[in-house]
């Protein structure tokens, strides 16, 4: 009886196996569908890239996607939608994924070599992950013949410029600062594709520009994209006279009209008067000059003798060592530089303007400062100075210079810029300090000490006295 059951498995395995391959070969698989939209699309206007995972009964976790990160744009995700279907009495549940994606110069972009992960139920309650590769696609970026000599090329469907220009004080006078603010506004484009505009620096006035801020805006119900770029600058006048800052202006591809638009912002004079609380500097320096030419040639007539030798002597130099005199000249000229560039001379701006003073001036030395001081990186702020230095005091010193500046009469603060240098000098040694322990500590080896169980050279291991 054994041996018939046998026999009559042998004969039923044939027709059974075939059934159960058919059943493994038939089990539902995920479905991936990529697909971007427009094919052809302005240089900085957005490609949609579509990316629609499906998997058997229902997902266990959200697949897990690439980036889409393409060189040369900018991609910026958009809303997810579920979507739900059934395909041959399977049911299937997945989620539509959306990609905005920004070229930003002309030429082919394409998407490739990327994978997803899909974990799903396949036989509820098993799971089962799957790795898809998603298809390869692309999509050309142009920018329209018309607009080919816009440098730099901007396409948006509205953009609008504006400028503000904020002085100190009505009648402008040496020692006075206006600021320059330019903000342009765009729509269908992010911010950062927005053209800079650079305040230009101008003869008689120190200029201060501040980081552009950007700003964008998405409308969560229609992923509409609006964008802000703000671009200012501080002018500290140094001297009178009449000053004309620069008209701007900005040209633009305007997509849903096909044209050129240009936008143009005015020319703003300013009259600097003489500041009659500062010396006059002219009539100083011009007796200054007339007295020192004159002690020069009272000093040659009476000392003829020593000064034709030192002419002599200089002549001889001269001839004789023409590339040791321009060698010298070059490193001393290069220590200047390097020394103008520095953060010592920054500081001692700091302290002279400190001791004059002046709280505008200062309050400027003090920025200017900050750039070069490399423990306030990488902001270079006051606030990164309060946040690294952590002194109350310094933080009540800067806060009085800052409402004797930008506060009414009547709420100016107690403002010594004795104190405030003070402050600034101890946090300055103590920060400079704590970045030398650390550098220290970084080129420390990483083991100090041997590791265990091997003899130093030169020692001999006892053995326990017992």
């Amino acid at each position: 009886m054994r041996y018939l059951r046998i026999a009559i498995a042998l004969l039923l395995l044939p027709s059974a196996a075939p059934r159960v391959f058919a059943q493994q070969a038939t089990a539902p698989e995920p479905i991936l569908n990529v697909s971007i939209d427009p094919a052809r699309v302005v240089v900085g206007q957005k490609a949609l890239l579509r990316v629609e995972v499906m998997a058997p009964n229902y997902m266990t976790s959200p697949p897990e996607l690439p980036g889409f990160q393409v060189r040369n744009a900018v991609t910026r995700q958009l809303q997810n939608v579920n979507t739900n279907d059934e395909r041959n009495g399977i049911s299937y549940a997945g989620v539509r994924f959306e990609f905005a994606i920004y070229p930003q110069e002309p030429g082919a972009y394409a998407i490739s070599d990327q994978k997803l992960t899909v974990r799903y139920a396949a036989e509820p309650p098993a799971t089962r992950e799957t790795v898809l590769a998603v298809p390869p696609v692309a999509f050309e970026a142009f920018i329209p013949d018309a607009a080919s000599a816009l440098h730099p090329f901007v396409a948006a469907s509205r953009l609008s410029a504006e400028q503000t220009v904020q002085r100190s004080s009505e009648q402008l006078k040496s020692g006075d600062a206006v600021t320059r603010t330019v903000t342009i506004k765009a729509e269908g484009l992010p911010a950062m594709l927005l053209p800079p505009q650079t305040l230009v620096a101008i003869d008689g006035m120190a200029l201060y520009p501040a980081q552009p801020s950007l700003q964008d805006h998405v409308d969560g119900r229609t992923d509409a994209m609006t964008s802000t770029r703000i671009d200012s600058a501080t002018y500290m006048l140094q001297r009178p006279g009449n000053y004309i800052l620069p008209a701007i202006d900005i040209a633009w591809w305007n997509t849903d009209s096909g044209k050129i638009e240009r936008i143009h912002l005015d020319e703003v004079p300013l009259a600097v008067a003489a500041n009659p609380a500062e010396p006059m500097a002219g009539g100083a320096t011009g007796q200054g000059t007339r007295w020192s030419v004159n002690g020069i040639v009272d000093l040659v007539a009476e000392h003829w003798l020593v000064a034709l030798l030192a002419f002599i002597v200089l002549a001889a130099i001269a001839w004789f060592a023409p590339r040791a005199s321009r060698i010298v000249a070059a490193n001393w000229r290069r220590r200047r530089a390097a020394y103008l560039q520095s953060e010592e001379f920054s500081f001692d701006q700091l302290r002279h303007a400190a001791r004059g003073g002046d709280a505008r001036a200062t309050y400027f030395a003090l920025l200017d400062w900050l750039q070069r001081f490399e423990p306030a990186a990488p902001d270079h702020t006051i606030h990164s100075l309060k946040a690294a230095a952590k002194d109350a005091e310094l933080d009540s010193e800067l806060r009085s210079m800052e409402r004797q500046l930008f506060a009414p009469p009547a709420g100016a603060g107690d403002w010594s810029p004795r104190r405030l240098l003070r402050r600034v000098k101890l946090a300055r040694r103590n920060l400079r300090r704590q970045a030398v322990a650390v550098s220290a500590r970084r080129q420390l080896p990483s083991e100090i000490n041997p590791a265990g169980g091997v003899a130093l050279p030169g020692r001999i291991r006892r053995l326990p006295a017992r």
